[in-house]
């Protein structure tokens, strides 16, 4: 009994303890710190509302214990950070991200020389040899990170999840910086003004089964088809031929398969794609419209990689080989499937392309006694040998090959005559370009570059009294020297730089029938001097480019300023100023409707003062950008005014047809795009509203609209992703484009030769156009590297008939008028099965 009345008194005793022990005096924080700022002699500094009415159990203040022993106690309870700025300046704040390690989004590895701004201080930092910064002092909230290779961009610390940081490399434009994703996954819009396409990153968009690297850029308010066609891509007015297409650095004449409706440039080795419509950097010269670069990846892969796919159009493969750790191999092909299957996509597509050609089955077919044949297939082939002599030196050598090839064969039923047609399109590029970066993170560029595309055409009908042979052909060589330097503690940077180009257009035509044979070449020397001066800091991003092109045959110099100003007001909310003078001596024109099978009619010429004058243009828009976490809307007008244009390069199909006069086009427009994303869901809403006019002075009436005025145009789109699976919606609308009528009580104008009798050009409009599409997309990932994915594409789910032009001709006996309506594609599926490894 004894025992247990000590026992109990024992435990007794310790719970009293216990609780005693655990009724430590709070006492509030504010208090004690005046303790310390007083033995100490030293001064907190911080936010009122961080410490107000804390209260903590560690503060006792023991005069034996240091400074450092005292506030190492009250981090661990409160989970403040207190920093010595100065010997005597104690800063608290909240935990925030004492280093940082940057990253390559690609390829893992750690990115050395990253220059870091404070976006509130403008304090700077400068990451290390392993990637990493730390920070010594007050961790900032948000900072503005620039490198030459990975572009600019603004980060809140609080919305990383981690200390990790990932960039993607943007090697093709060092003076773009990176704003957000535009309407999808992988679309980017630039401080420039500029777009940034990353293919690999882009989901499957409506009625696509895959990343057709065209199609993609059509999706943007001031990009539109009105033909449904990639080789028909009118970017603020402009047309296709006053583009310019430049892969690799290496300008190409030739950006489709099947006559435009698919793309020639296979997406498995595409990295990166830019659009310019305005502020057009300095090397880019010869053209007045829009601008598409597209680029390989020039990082040595760490392992081999590549992938198959077949869908009911084509066949493809790609192959990216490491050969050593400086150097590797990038192959890929794609052929197309028509040779041993017409598949009902095939089918749809080529009655689209077809129409109203000689190819065309429903006129063929109107002789009983002649049958017929087409047959058609297209490949492309593409490589890249890349060597890193070592960090400061890449060399990368270049090439692709497409070709598309029809055949029309027409016999009569007894199979006694038979007659063959041709029609072949092909473009050739080679090119080598090598880069250095010097200790200062400045760079040199040097690339040397041949491009060629022929398009041969033999026309011999039964049906028809038809026999001719046409060839038309542009070669281009280049090359092309140009420094770049960057100081990204001043904010300036710029750029010079020297190009020459050789163009040669051959244009060969022979009539057996009326034995008439012609034979044309031309060719001029561009001398192009350019120069850039960049300002990157802070709200404002700047630059100002002077573009000297002297077109050697012409004795023509011309000056090309161009320019773009951002101020940024926040970093959710900015406004840009683009102008630009650009000019041209190319251009394609449409002389007789008959040739080349009637499919493809235009012609590449030069210009020579006599039929084609210089082109030259002028633009200026004024832009708002306003983004959130999870939506961005940007808005805009636009001024553009194109002189130099001619009757005969324009594809007018009325009574200025076979007129060859000199004008000019001018529109004024309004663009906006609204844009709102989740972590799975995406959708998005675009406008373009513009008014184009021609002016011909010489026909009357001189000023009319524009074959190419789409008055309004929508689009919109909805991506859902739900893991593995993907769908994709898309909507199309635009206002139907002008067309001439004829004059229905006199319809043909009678004489010598008899002639269509129009009204005045350009002024009813076609019906507007809308259609859906879908696709919906799964992948399996069967191992750490195998994947697979399906894809199930529908173009114009509701089968609209969209008629997309309109125009007249006489019948065969010349006495009469036939309306000659073309569509757009009917309801079209697609399956594509791709395997990556």
């Amino acid at each position: 009994m004894v025992i247990y009345k000590k026992a109990l008194f024992t435990v007794i005793i310790l719970l009293f303890s216990v609780f005693s022990f655990s009724q430590k005096k709070h006492i509030l924080l504010e208090t004690h710190l005046k303790k310390i700022e007083h033995h100490f002699k030293v001064n907190f500094n911080y936010e009122s509302t961080l410490i107000k009415n804390t209260s903590c159990e560690v503060c006792f203040f023991n005069e034996k214990e240091s400074l450092e022993y005292h506030l190492s106690a009250l981090h661990k309870e409160l989970q403040l950070d207190f920093t010595l700025v100065t010997p005597t300046k104690i800063v608290i704040s909240k935990p925030g991200k004492k280093y940082l390690l940057f990253f390559d989004a690609d390829y893992k590895t750690p990115i050395p020389d990253v220059f870091i701004t404070d976006y509130g201080t403008n304090n700077t930092w400068v990451t290390n040899a392993n990637g990493e910064l730390h920070f010594k002092n007050t961790v900032p909230e948000e900072i503005t990170i620039s490198h030459l290779k990975y572009g600019k961009q603004t980060i809140v610390l609080d919305s990383l999840k981690g200390n990790n940081i990932e960039l993607e490399r943007i090697t093709q434009n060092l003076d773009e910086l990176f704003i957000y994703s535009y309407f999808t996954n992988g679309i980017y819009k630039n401080n420039d003004g500029s777009f940034l396409i990353k293919p690999d990153k882009i989901n499957f968009l409506a009625g696509q089964t895959s990343h057709d690297v065209i199609k993609s850029i059509e999706n943007l308010p001031q990009v539109v088809s009105n033909s449904e066609s990639v080789a028909d891509l009118i970017i603020r007015g402009g047309t296709q031929d006053q583009n310019l297409f430049v892969w690799n650095n290496i300008k190409v004449y030739q950006n489709h398969h099947f006559f435009g409706l698919i793309s020639a440039f296979n997406e498995n080795l595409i990295s990166s794609i830019n659009l310019y419509d305005n502020a057009t950097p300095a090397r880019y010269g010869n053209n007045t419209s829009g601008v598409i670069s597209l680029e390989h990846n020039s990082e040595i892969s760490k392992k081999t990689s590549g992938g198959l796919g077949i869908n009911f159009l084509s066949q493809d493969a790609y192959l990216k080989v490491p050969i050593s750790k400086k150097s590797e191999i990038q192959l890929s092909g794609r052929k197309s499937t028509t040779e041993f299957w017409k598949s009902q996509t095939y089918l749809k597509y080529s009655k689209k392309v077809f129409q109203s050609s000689f190819v065309d089955s429903e006129n063929a077919l109107q002789n009983d006694d002649i049958t017929n044949q087409e047959n058609f297939r297209f490949y492309d082939v593409q490589f890249q040998y890349t060597y890193k002599l070592n960090d400061k030196n890449t060399l990368n050598v270049n090439g692709i090959y497409l070709k598309n090839h029809l055949s029309y064969t027409e016999e009569d039923v007894q199979n006694v005559n038979s007659k063959k047609s041709d029609l072949e399109q092909n473009n050739m590029a080679l090119g080598a370009n090598w880069e250095h970066y010097f200790a200062n993170k400045s760079q040199i560029k040097t690339s040397f570059n041949y491009s060629k595309h022929i398009m041969e055409g033999s026309n011999f009908l039964l049906s028809k009294d038809i026999a001719s042979n046409e060839y038309n052909s542009i070669a281009n060589y280049e090359s092309l020297l140009e420094y770049t330097s960057k100081n990204f503690a001043s904010g300036f940077n710029y750029s010079l730089g020297f190009a020459y180009d050789y163009l040669l257009v051959v244009n060969n035509t022979t009539n057996f029938n009326s034995l008439f044979i012609s034979k044309k070449h031309q060719n001029n020397s561009i001398y192009n001097v350019f120069a850039a001066v960049n300002y990157q800091k802070n709200k404002i991003d700047a630059a100002f480019v002077l573009h000297n092109a002297y077109y050697e045959f012409l004795n023509s110099n011309q000056i090309e300023p161009r320019f773009y100003f951002t101020y940024k007001f926040s970093p959710q909310f900015n406004v840009q100023l683009r102008g630009e003078r650009k000019t041209q001596n190319l251009s394609q024109i449409v002389d007789l409707e008959n040739n080349f099978l009637g499919i493809e009619k235009r012609r590449w010429t030069m210009a020579n003062n006599t039929v084609s004058p210089i082109q030259k243009s002028n633009q200026i828009d004024v832009t708002v950008n306003l983004k959130t976490n999870k939506s961005n809307l940007s808005a805009g007008v636009y001024h553009k005014k194109v002189n130099g244009i001619t009757t005969s390069n324009q594809g007018f199909q009325n009574l200025h047809q076979f007129e060859n006069q000199f004008g000019k086009y001018i529109i004024n427009g309004f663009q906006a795009h609204y844009n709102f994303k989740t972590r799975n869901f995406n959708t998005w809403i675009s406008y373009n509203y513009g008014v184009n006019k021609y002016e011909f002075k010489s026909l009357a009436p001189s000023v009319f609209y524009n074959n190419n005025d789409i008055r309004n145009r929508v689009i919109s789109g909805v991506n859902y992703k739900y893991k593995a699976f993907n769908l994709a919606l898309g909507m199309e609308y635009y206002s139907g484009k002008p067309f001439t009528t004829i004059n229905n009580e006199q319809p043909i104008n009678l004489g010598v030769f008899n002639t269509i009798n129009y009204n005045t050009p350009n002024t009813e409009r076609l019906s507007n156009y809308l259609r859906f599409d879908s696709t919906i997309s799964y992948q399996f990932n069967f191992e750490e590297r195998l994947r697979v994915k399906i894809a199930f594409g529908m173009i114009n789910i509701t089968n609209r008939e969209n008629i997309l032009n309109r125009y007249y001709t006489l019948s065969e006996d010349k006495q009469s008028v036939e309306v000659l309506d073309k569509y757009g594609l009917e309801f079209t599926p697609n399956l594509s099965l791709n395997i990556d490894f």
